[in-house]
């Protein structure tokens, strides 16, 4: 029956009946800073003329052309209007057919990025004012051992409710510090450094807490425990009552750990002036989680790509070089993984990532991060001197720009794949060379989510390979991974609460608790998935595609603040 009512709501949203007064014209809802690659796309397989009108007052101030262009979505005019650089709020038209306002400005997603900045206050743990139903769960949180609750009591209070609900995954909520972080880093005019000190700390009080002396970081509070969704709950704050949320003390997955290992040293440059004693602390228990890190086995390609870019930021932190060594080491590991030439003439694709040593199966992963590109690209920023930079550059090349940009090139909307599949069809009949490829995720009757934090990492890295390569289309191709995810997409629909329009219905957890998690403006939903034809599809009120995920909102907003 979960099948029966899936493909029901698959297809009426893979085909959507707009009203003719709806726009139809499909583009970035937000708008664009003025010197960046700018598309929209009108279905049909017609050239069209399309002209720019200043909103309100209809005056034309630019005309294109939309050329027809049949991809892996259908056909499609795309229209391009790079050149047109003008300030101000615009709407554009083609025959009968309009799209939704938007606005070109040097500043275009500052607003945008405080809005999802404030969406972390709102979804505040702890002795918050800001957190919608807050102050809440004072009591988090007590061990768990040998698969029973014990009386040892962890403050584990603070950092944010992950999702559309009330659990605190690390592997999930450590992206919020990354994209919060990483967003002032790249575009520190952007944001006040008193907001984001505070956010961040209220935040990292969670993840310090979730330390053990071993240094290696807890799995979660208040996820699922004994079964799904049993601390999904509200508590009375009263210590030692039957509400008491848990915490599961085994360590998180090793791409969380290299990921707190990240954050932590980002915090300590971060707060190094403004707390010295802070940055210190942060400084000693990145170092300490490295430490357990290096007496595990990291041979996934993602996971070294996370070692290696923690390294990364260890070394800016402290200039040690013994972090530059490090790096190294983890991405000489990494780079064996890479296929770097076609297994034949016949195979037009190359650059991807491996698992491991053992399998020639692809690296993919939907929402923790393309971590093989931003180490690279962070190692070559950092280490421009390093003997190995030509190396890694050839590595951002290939991935970048024979792997996704090849790839993106077969949609016409420019988004970047899930991934490769070998040996067998995943469904969707897409074909390049010795390799299937998808968009999305495979849908399963218990288990899959749409893709919007996997393009915004990529655009992240997309966009810092530009740089480094001093390719504007990789720039270009990083513009098109915010724009699907905010508008240009089949369904015209943004997927961030209150930033652009026809935004579908959000993912509300009726069942589990009370209050529930309310529309959160500037949140970042799973996004769309698709069908097992590989065809885009968005399910209004699935946590599927349009529950909040922290890994979504803190790479989109990441994202942002690259392309300002």
């Amino acid at each position: 029956m979960r099948f029966g009512l899936f493909y029901l709501l698959a297809f009426c949203w893979i085909f959507p009946v707009g009203s003719p007064a709806e726009p139809q014209i499909i583009l970035n809802h937000i708008g664009y800073p003025p010197s960046a690659s700018k598309e929209c796309l009108l279905p049909g397989d017609t050239p069209t003329a399309f002209v720019i009108c200043r909103a309100g007052t209809r005056e034309i101030r630019f005309r294109g052309i939309m050329t027809p262009h049949q991809g892996d979505f259908g056909w499609y005019r795309i229209g391009r209007f790079d050149e047109f650089s003008e300030n101000g709020t615009f709407i554009l038209f083609a025959g009968e057919e309009s799209s939704y306002p938007f606005t070109i400005h040097p500043t275009v997603y500052e607003q945008p990025m405080q809005t999802i900045l404030r969406y972390f206050s709102i979804q505040r743990c702890g002795p918050s004012e800001s957190g919608y139903n807050g102050p809440c769960h004072l009591d988090d949180g007590y061990r768990v051992e040998n698969e029973k609750k014990t009386e040892k009591h962890i403050d584990v209070t603070h950092g944010w409710h992950d999702a559309s609900d009330l659990r605190k995954w690390v592997s999930a909520t450590i992206f919020g510090m990354i994209g919060i972080a990483s967003a002032y880093e790249a575009n520190p005019e952007s944001f006040c450094q008193e907001d984001i000190l505070d956010e961040l700390q209220w935040g990292n009080h969670y993840f310090l807490g979730m330390q053990e002396p071993e240094g290696y970081i807890m799995n979660h509070c208040a996820g699922d425990v004994f079964q799904h969704g049993d601390q999904n709950r509200w508590s009375d704050s009263v210590f030692q009552n039957d509400d008491d949320r848990l915490i599961r003390t085994e360590p998180c997955l090793l791409n969380a750990q290299y990921n707190f290992i990240y954050t932590e040293a980002q915090m300590a440059r971060l707060t190094h002036e403004v707390s010295p004693a802070y940055s210190q602390r942060c400084l000693e228990t990145a170092e300490k989680c490295l430490q357990w890190c290096l007496n595990q086995e990291t041979s996934q390609a993602n996971d070294l790509g996370a070692a290696a870019a923690a390294c990364v930021q260890l070394y800016k932190t402290t200039q040690d070089s013994k972090y530059t060594d490090l790096t190294v080491k983890f991405l000489d590991t990494m780079l064996a993984l890479q296929v770097d030439e076609p297994i034949d003439t016949e195979t037009p694709v190359r650059g991807f990532f491996r698992y491991h040593a053992q399998t020639n199966v692809p690296q993919q992963d939907i929402f923790r991060g393309c971590w093989h590109l931003l180490a690279l690209c962070d190692a070559v920023e950092t280490f421009p001197a390093h003997p190995n930079v030509k190396t890694w550059k050839q590595a951002i090349s290939l991935y970048s720009q024979e792997y996704l940009q090849r790839l993106a090139a077969r949609n016409g909307f420019g988004i970047v794949p899930f991934g490769l599949f070998v040996n067998k069809d995943p469904g969707g009949a897409r074909q390049i060379g010795d390799y299937w490829y998808r968009y999305f995720m495979i849908p399963h009757p218990t288990w899959w989510v749409g893709i919007n934090a996997n393009l915004a990492s990529a655009g992240v890295g997309l966009a810092k390979a530009a740089r480094i390569l001093g390719q504007p289309d990789l720039l270009a191709l990083a513009q098109r991974q915010l724009d699907w995810i905010v508008g240009s997409n089949p369904f015209n629909a943004s997927t961030v609460t209150d930033l652009g329009y026809n935004q579908p219905q959000a993912f509300i957890n009726w069942n589990e608790f009370r209050p529930h998690t309310p529309l959160i403006p500037g949140a970042v939903m799973n996004g769309i998935g698709g069908t097992p034809e590989d065809m885009p599809a968005l399910l209004p009120s699935h946590w599927q595609t349009t529950e909040y995920w922290t890994p979504m909102i803190g790479y989109t907003l990441w994202l942002m603040a690259e392309l300002q």
